[in-house]
This record gives structure tokens, C-alpha cells and sequence, in this order.
């Protein structure tokens, strides 16, 4: 048996959520983009990233949204959410109770109108994962088991429980245990070693940094200026250009910078030490930029 709760609203909702963060980014961009390099127009940029993640946070708790589905079999009942799976024994389930007999508490994790995934404690019951889109408690049904209880969401769940009986009296097929998938193993070990994360941050602040040092010297570079490279002992390196051209500088190293942190992040999940070196390297790199620029754009 293959079912899957009522989406359309929590889909809507989150469809705007996303077009809204989206939105938002683009015209963050645009102001960037349009405006004179200075330290508003580096703010917006930053302002842009962080809400162009929101927006693809958002994209992917739609695209989980999407996927919510139970599957009941003479073994197990497994809740697909995104790239999780839960998986249940259905010898290990104990006692189902409807929503209405106990309510339904306020969800802490991913929950707007028609979505709730996440934590919540109930009295009688006590911590439950809800993996719902439930908009009134007779459309919930808690399963209770011997390791965790869980919440999820059915039209009729008096019959959604009769199936459960019906393929435990059967008996299963199979030993299954209880236990948690998830596809995207590699990336969630990258989120939980702060390692890496640390590694990560100190290379994007180093980036932020590239562009700051630009911002603070633009509002005094004149139209023109000379760019000066490490001049060797009879023949120094000067060459006159607008001052537009500096900013192929942090460019390059911003296009640098995220082929660094996207192929650091992969390796790790193939050899941590790689990715250690890779993410490390990245901050070096950078750090490389800020004395270039400040090598170009002395005697400015």
C-alpha cells in the first residue's frame, strides 16, 4: 500500500515562500550590480547570498514536500520525506492513536500552512516526529512504537490502521529493523563535522574580506590609474587602465573561491584529510587576492 498525505496547500505555500526568497535575491543582485562599488553595494551582495540559500532551503523543503509518502507492507511502514527515509518494523508498532483523542501541539522544525515536519511533545504520549500536512487533528494519526513515536497524515485513519492489522495478523516476510536512511549520507557528514564547517567559513569570510578591500579603496581611485605588479630590479610592471579593471580581481577570486569550496565539500565526503586541504587552501588563496590588490593599487 502506497499512500500520500494532501499536498496542494503546503505545495502552494511553499512555491510562494520560494518565489519570495527568490525575488528578494534577484533584486539584492541587481542593486549590486547597478550601484558603485561601495560598502552598500558589497552589503547587498552579501544580502543576496544569504537569501539566495533561504531560497533554495526553501526549494528543498518544497521538493520534500513533494515526495512525502507512506508505504505499508507485511513488514514495515517507511515514511519517504526528500532524501530520509524512515523505517519502520510493523511488529515494533504498539498503539495507534487518532489526533483527536490527544490533539495536536505546535510542531518545532519545518512547519507552515498544510507542513509540519518536526518535534513536538505531548503529554500523554510524549516526543513525537511529525512528517504531516495535517490542517485539523482528525486528519492525524500517531504511531507509537517500541523506539519512537510519529505522527502522520491520513483522510481516514480509522481505515489506514485497519491495513496496519490487517498485515500484522498476516505476519511479515521478512526481518526488517528499525533505522533511517538517508541518500544524501555524504553532505550531512559534511554538516555535522565542524571541521570543515569552520574550514568553510573562514574561506567565505576571506572572500567577503576580497571585496571589502576593494569597496574601501573605490570611492578614492581616481577614473585612471596605474596598476603596479612586483617589479623586477631595471624593468618595473605599470600599466594605465580605468579603474573598472581592478575589479577583475575579486572576481577571479570569487570564481575561485566556489570551485574551491564546491569540489573541497565533495572531496570530503570521499577523504576528510582531501577536503581538509582543499577548504584550508581556499582561505590561502584569498588571503593571496588581498595582498595582489593591495600590491596593484599602491601609490593610488
Amino acid at each position: 500500500m502506497f499512500y500520500q498525505p494532501q499536498r496542494a496547500l503546503g505545495l502552494l505555500v511553499g512555491a510562494v515562500l520560494t518565489l519570495w526568497a527568490a525575488s528578494i535575491a534577484i533584486l539584492l543582485f541587481n542593486y549590486g550590480l547597478t550601484s558603485d562599488i561601495r560598502l552598500a553595494a558589497i552589503g547587498a551582495y552579501v544580502g543576496a547570498v544569504i537569501v539566495t540559500a533561504l531560497a533554495m532551503l526553501f526549494a528543498y523543503w518544497w521538493y520534500s514536500l513533494a515526495t512525502l509518502s507512506y508505504a505499508l507492507d507485511r513488514n514495515g511502514l517507511v515514511i519517504t520525506w526528500g532524501t530520509t527515509r524512515q523505517v519502520i518494523p510493523l511488529q515494533a508498532i504498539e498503539r495507534l492513536v487518532p489526533g483527536t483523542s490527544v490533539g495536536v501541539p505546535r510542531v518545532r522544525g519545518v512547519t507552515w500552512l498544510g507542513y509540519h515536519v518536526g518535534r513536538a511533545q505531548i503529554e500523554r504520549i510524549g516526543e513525537v516526529l511529525f512528517y504531516s500536512t495535517h490542517q485539523t487533528p482528525e486528519q492525524v494519526l500517531y504511531v507509537m512504537t517500541t523506539e519512537r513515536n510519529y505522527a502522520i497524515s491520513v483522510d481516514d485513519p480509522a481505515e489506514f490502521a485497519r491495513h496496519i492489522q490487517i498485515r500484522l495478523d498476516v505476519g511479515p516476510t521478512a526481518e526488517v529493523t528499525h533505522h533511517v536512511e538517508r541518500q544524501a549520507a555524504s553532505l550531512q557528514a559534511f554538516w555535522n563535522d565542524r571541521l570543515a564547517l569552520v574550514l568553510t567559513g573562514l574561506a567565505l569570510a576571506a572572500g567577503a574580506t576580497v571585496w571589502g578591500v576593494i569597496a574601501m579603496r573605490w570611492g578614492g581611485l581616481p577614473e585612471t590609474l596605474e596598476l603596479h605588479f612586483p617589479p623586477t630590479e631595471t624593468l618595473p610592471l605599470v600599466e594605465v587602465v580605468g579603474r573598472g579593471a581592478i575589479l577583475e580581481l575579486p572576481r577571479v577570486a570569487s570564481t575561485i573561491l566556489a570551485l574551491n569550496v564546491v569540489i573541497g565539500v565533495a572531496l570530503h565526503a570521499w577523504e576528510r584529510a582531501a577536503g581538509y586541504a582543499l577548504l584550508a587552501a581556499a582561505t590561502a588563496i584569498q588571503i593571496g587576492f588581498i595582498v595582489a590588490i593591495q600590491l596593484a593599487l599602491r601609490g593610488t
